[in-house]
């Protein structure tokens, strides 16, 4: 963690960086030789967050009454919002002065036009509003359990909402089948069927590259060997070259393995981890339909790798079509739990506007109970108000933010662009065998899975062996 390093004007930020496989050393080098060359990356700023809009009105109103004039030409001037149009500024003021659909209830009313000035009059609705300023949300924990009744331990909502009814995942070490979500409770059963399922990760193992390091580090393999990390790692990229070939972000290059699990194809797509993400899900979805297998996916930042018993291959024409743009939004949907997904995300929507409160005078709601309240709201929205544009934010946060749409259009296209390298390989290259680790320690208990990569290493490292 860098950001706290030299954290005042003036000072000098010192990193140091571990690396915890030796591929990470040239991430180390790429993200250094980008700060020399000043590629920054840039910052996805938000567009039209209604919900942080309504806070800061009702922020504003508390202090001293405003002309909602005067306030709209001061809104309109940010970059955020330039693009807002007059029906949305509009309804804006509407639903904070006369709660739109909440009518009914004075608590959604949170201030009033009074002599053309909007204000903010309730002392509870101050009080309230003071204590649950700000716009940070952290992910909540969901309950895994069995029908029975015992518990199997917690993972990040995140995850949960994207399993759809019947997906399969594995968690505390055994693969199990989602039965219901509901009310940050995951029902489970023990999964019965072979079809191998996603592994419940957490968002602070992620910590994905950005797209820009991502392309740094696809030109560094290319590059001179001259900093001291490429010349560690210079042994290691010399067997990749020699058993398939180096990445990079000129042509789309693609492995295909077959070891004792099944078949592989190892795709390196150097897209970051939270596009390559989505891409793996994508395609997964779009092959499985030609073929009839189930496909598992894992992930990482520089690619993903496809696991099937059988039906996968090296076929151009069959990639190309299930690596194109046509019908993404439509398939994202149809492969992704976003109505899930979207409920959740309108949970956070609904705390920055002051829809829900979870900061009470000497107390604080538990989750559950924040959970139940915007459930309620969604509900009601969905069926008396489905044009609500907080519903609206929601939605396109979701594609936005965690299915990272934007950037995963551009991907595709880059991809669709650039020539294929296609290679079979005898056995798994210095790329792919991260990606195959990941998978294998999901399915095999820790140590089985430890003491079998282990041997493998010792196997690669033997003189001859390569």
């Amino acid at each position: 963690r860098a950001g706290r390093s030299g954290h005042s004007p003036g000072e000098v930020s010192k990193i140091i960086c571990v690396p915890t496989n030796a591929l990470e050393l040239i991430e180390f080098s790429a993200a250094r030789d980008a700060w020399h060359n000043k590629e920054i990356e840039s910052r996805t700023l938000l567009k039209k967050p209604l919900d942080v809009l309504t806070q800061h009105l009702t922020t504003i109103a508390l202090g001293e009454p405003t002309s909602p004039e005067k306030l709209k030409k001061e809104i309109f001037s940010t970059f955020s919002y330039a693009d807002l149009t007059e029906a949305e500024w509009k309804w804006a003021i509407m639903f904070l002065t006369n709660g739109g659909p909440l009518s009914a209830y004075p608590q959604y009313q949170k201030a009033e036009i009074i002599d053309g000035l909007l204000t903010v009059t309730n002392k509870r609705t101050a009080q309230l509003h003071r204590m649950n300023i700000g716009t940070i949300t952290s992910d909540t924990s969901v309950l895994i359990k069995f029908a029975g009744g015992r518990s199997l331990g917690s993972v990040e909502e995140g995850f949960a909402s994207k399993l759809k009814t019947g997906k399969q995942f594995i968690f505390a070490g055994r693969r199990l089948e989602l039965i219901r979500f509901h009310k940050l409770t995951a029902t489970v059963r023990a999964a019965t069927k072979t079809t191998k399922g996603e592994v419940a990760i957490w968002g602070g193992s992620k910590m994905p590259l950005s797209s820009e390091l991502s392309h740094a580090v696809a030109r560094s393999l290319h590059g001179s060997l001259e900093s001291p990390e490429l010349k560690a790692v210079a042994p290691i990229l010399k067997i990749q070259k020699s058993w398939s070939a180096l990445p990079s972000d000129r042509e789309l290059l693609i492995e295909f393995t077959r070891t004792r699990e099944g078949e592989h194809l190892f795709i390196y797509a150097f897209a970051g981890r939270l596009v390559n993400e989505g891409l793996g899900a994508l395609i997964a979805f779009r092959l499985s339909k030609v073929s009839g297998e189930s496909i598992n996916v894992t992930q990482n930042d520089y690619g993903f790798c496809l696991g099937s018993l059988k039906g996968l291959s090296l076929d151009e024409t069959t990639l190309r079509k299930a690596l194109t743009t046509e019908n993404l939004l439509e398939d994202l949907l149809e492969c992704m739990n976003t109505a899930e997904m979207a409920r959740r995300q309108f949970r956070y929507v609904a705390r920055v506007a002051g829809l829900l409160i979870p900061d009470m005078p000497g107390k604080r709601k538990p989750t559950r109970d924040l959970q139940v309240s915007a459930n309620l709201l969604f509900e009601v929205f969905t069926r008396y108000d489905p044009d609500n544009l907080l519903l609206e934010q929601s939605r396109r946060e979701i594609l936005e933010h965690q299915l990272e749409l934007g950037r995963l259009q551009a991907t595709l296209s880059s991809i669709q662009e650039r020539p294929f390298h296609l290679i079979e390989t005898r056995r798994l290259t210095p790329m792919a065998f991260p990606l195959w680790a990941e998978r294998l320690s999901a399915f095999l208990p820790a140590g089985d899975a430890a003491t079998r990569l282990e041997r493998m290493l010792n196997e690669l490292q033997k003189p001859g062996s390569h």
